[in-house]
C-alpha cells in the first residue's frame, strides 16, 4: 500500500493506493478517514486498483469551506475529478455510511462512470430525511466531543460506540485520526462542515432515498443487524427498489461490517466484483 497526495480541483487530497486491475474507489464516513479501510485495501488490491481517499475536511486532505454550496454535491464533483486525475474512466465505488451517500450520488448523477456500487451501513443513503438529520446531529456531537477531549481514548470510544465488537476498531487508524484531528484549524472546519451537511441534507438533489430506482449499476448493500446508525430494515426495503441489487446482512455487527467481519466482507465484495472462487477463498 502506498500513500499519495494529489491536487484535485485545487484541493490537497490524500489517498491510500494499492494493486492493479479494474479500479475500486473506497469512500469512508463522516469524521473518519481512509484508514477506515485498512482491513480491506490489501485484499481488494490483489485483484483491483484500489483508491481510498480522505474526503475533503477529513484525514490529511484539505479543509474546505463550502459556503452556500452543498458539501454532498461538491464532494461528488471531487470524487469524479479524482477519477479523472488518475485516468479512471469507470470504477466500482464502495461507500460506508456518509460515503455510501456519496457513492450512490456518483452512481446516479454520473452513471456512465460507475460499473458497480456497494453501499455499506449507510443511513445517509437509505433513511428518510428526518431520520438522516437526527443521525447527522448525533454524529456531529460525538465527533466534536472527541475533538475537544483530544485523546486517543476519546477517539477509541467514539469509534467503538457504533460497533458490535469494540475490538474490531483499528488502533493504527485511531492514531492517524487523532493526528488529523489535531491539524491547525481542523476543529473549526469540521464544525462548519457538519453544519453545512445538515443544512443541505433535505435538498432533493442531496438525497438518494427517493431516487433508488435511478441506480443503473449492479448494487450490493451490506449492513449490520446491530447498526445503531443504519437500519437493516431500511436497507432491506431499499434493496427491493434498486433494479439490480443484492443484500447481505451481517449478524452480530454494527456500523462497520468491513472491520467487524473483514474476511467475510472481503469475500462478499470480491464475489460481487467477479473474483474466482479460489481467489475469494484466499481472501480470508
Amino acid at each position: 500500500m502506498r500513500v499519495l497526495f494529489k491536487d484535485v480541483l485545487g484541493y490537497r487530497t490524500r489517498l491510500l493506493v494499492e494493486g492493479n486491475g479494474a479500479p475500486v474507489i473506497l469512500l469512508h464516513g463522516l469524521g473518519t478517514l481512509a484508514e477506515r479501510w485498512l482491513a480491506n485495501i490489501d485484499v481488494l488490491g490483489e485483484h483491483h486498483s484500489v483508491f481510498a481517499p480522505d474526503l475533503l475536511t477529513h484525514g490529511l486532505s484539505q479543509d474546505v469551506r463550502f459556503g452556500d454550496a452543498a458539501p454532498q454535491l461538491r464532494q461528488v464533483e471531487h470524487i469524479v475529478a479524482l477519477m479523472d486525475a488518475f485516468g479512471v474512466e469507470r470504477s466500482t465505488v464502495i461507500g460506508s455510511s456518509y460515503g455510501g451517500l456519496l457513492a450512490s450520488l456518483v452512481a446516479i448523477n454520473h452513471s456512465d462512470r460507475v460499473n458497480r456500487l456497494v453501499i455499506v451501513g449507510s443511513g445517509s443513503a437509505l433513511h428518510r430525511p428526518d431520520r438522516q438529520a437526527e443521525v447527522l446531529k448525533a454524529v456531529k456531537a460525538n465527533t466534536l466531543k472527541a475533538f475537544h477531549e483530544g485523546t486517543l481514548a476519546a477517539c477509541r470510544r467514539r469509534m467503538q460506540n457504533t460497533t458490535f465488537d469494540p475490538s474490531a476498531v483499528s488502533e493504527p487508524a485511531l492514531q492517524m485520526l487523532l493526528t488529523a484531528n489535531a491539524l491547525p484549524g481542523r476543529l473549526e472546519a469540521t464544525g462548519a462542515f457538519f453544519d453545512s451537511v445538515i443544512q443541505h441534507a433535505r435538498r432533493p438533489e442531496c438525497l438518494v432515498i427517493d431516487r433508488l430506482e435511478e441506480i443503473k449499476a449492479p448494487t450490493l448493500i451490506v449492513t449490520g443487524r446491530d447498526d445503531i446508525r443504519a437500519s437493516w430494515e431500511r436497507a432491506e426495503a431499499a434493496s427491493k427498489r434498486i433494479p439490480d441489487c443484492r443484500l447481505r446482512i451481517f449478524e452480530r455487527c454494527g456500523h462497520a461490517p468491513m472491520l467487524e467481519h473483514a474476511d467475510d466482507f472481503n469475500r462478499e465484495v470480491l464475489a460481487f466484483l467477479g473474483a474466482p472462487a479460489a481467489d475469494r477463498a484466499r481472501a480470508s
